[in-house]
């Protein structure tokens, strides 16, 4: 029996899950990355609960998750006003931050554990929906499926002319950073300061992850080089966090991806490319990684065409929640009226406390696929 055939544009976490997903379930699967070598950028990820899961459903979790510390709470804290609230975990309900590179890693060599074909320095152009790829170089391929998951500037997405990019003004710095022994152990906090904020979290037994987000309008926080004499004008108590960062990337603006479908005939986009978000929640790649775990278990259970719809239906609403909370939560930390912040913090409290908004915020993070069934927890 011939194998179907998937062509993946795009070797990022949510292209090299798919891949990895379906070589394990008898795909014929071949990526194609822009770059010249297989790499991931940036420094930690956020792992919550749907994302673990996808990580053990693959049986890349053990490689990935080496040495890391998981997070008990997660503390919002506003200067002066003290803490705004407070999320708690349980082994039930986990919470990480794994190093980017070490999940990158796992995933590549499971892609090659599996039998997926990947070409470096292969730049995809443009897809049809009859299921017709093309690259750069001219080539064309045919499969059964087209896989755009190339970013949010995707080439893909273009190509089909489908859905909006909107940037929004706001970016981030962030870093990996050793640990002393003075550090929390299990706390991971948000520090605010008008339009500025530090996260800190555990990450492994040497690594803490540190980003600063700030509005790209705000020279001085997001202007290279790193500049720490701005970011300890406004948080001089995180002075020994500052003074380690030494290696950090930035990022001077987020993009938001909008479509009202994440597919077009036998091409889908997947991750940034169908549903780019700000980092303010830390649901990007659990959201994408989710997203393409569930496009693999659909594609075992039906027919293309019948998997993609049920795909469609089942995450796109999580993934629309999530990117609107992300916005929320943007807009009261960066666009706050300055004249009523003073008190943002206790009408943030107030609204990170109630059961049904935490809910919502959480949509993506409870979302658990990969089980015998898909279900929220």
């Amino acid at each position: 029996m011939t194998k179907k055939k998937v062509i993946i544009a795009g070797a990022g976490l949510s292209g090299l899950t798919l891949a990895t997903a379906l070589a394990q379930r008898d795909w014929d699967v071949q990526v194609f990355e822009r770059s010249s070598q297989l790499r991931e950028v940036g420094a930690g990820l956020y792992t919550w609960e749907n994302g673990l899961k996808v990580l053990e459903s693959i049986g890349v979790f053990d490689e990935a998750s080496k040495n890391i510390e998981f997070i008990t709470n997660l503390d919002m804290i506003d200067n002066p006003y003290g803490r705004m609230h407070s999320t708690q975990f349980t082994n039930k309900n986990r919470f990480c931050v794994i190093p980017r590179q070490d999940v990158y890693k796992a995933l590549v060599n499971a892609c090659k554990c599996a039998g997926v074909k990947v070409e470096t320095n292969a730049e995809t152009v443009s897809a049809d929906p009859s299921g017709i790829i093309q690259l750069r170089d001219g080539r064309e391929y045919k499969a059964d499926l087209i896989i755009g998951a190339d970013g949010v500037h995707s080439n893909i997405r273009s190509s089909l002319n489908i859905g909006r990019k909107e940037v929004v003004g706001n970016g981030a710095w962030r870093a990996l950073i050793p640990r002393n022994d003075e550090d929390k152990t299990g706390i991971a906090e948000e520090h605010w300061n008008e339009y500025r904020r530090i996260g800190i979290a555990p990450s492994t037994d040497k690594y803490r992850y540190v980003y600063l987000t700030g509005m790209t309008a705000d020279k001085e926080a997001l202007s290279e080089p790193f500049n720490k004499k701005a970011w300890l004008s406004s948080f001089p108590h995180l002075e020994s966090v500052l003074e380690r960062i030494t290696d950090c990337r930035l990022d001077k603006n987020f993009y938001y991806i909008y479509l009202n479908s994440w597919k077009k005939g036998r091409v889908a986009l997947l991750g940034d490319a169908a549903h780019g978000m700000e980092p303010n929640l830390g649901q990007g790649a659990g959201v994408s990684i989710t997203s393409a775990l569930e496009l693999a278990i659909q594609l075992e259970r039906y027919d293309i065409d019948g998997a993609l719809d049920n795909w469609e239906k089942v995450m796109k609403p999580a993934a629309d929640t999530t990117q609107m909370f992300s916005r929320i939560y943007g807009a009261a930390a960066s666009n706050w009226p300055k004249e009523l912040l003073e008190i943002r913090p206790e009408i943030v409290s107030k609204a990170m406390g109630s059961n049904d908004i935490d809910l919502m915020i959480s949509t993506a993070a409870r979302y658990v696929t990969g089980l015998n069934a898909s279900v929220f927890i």
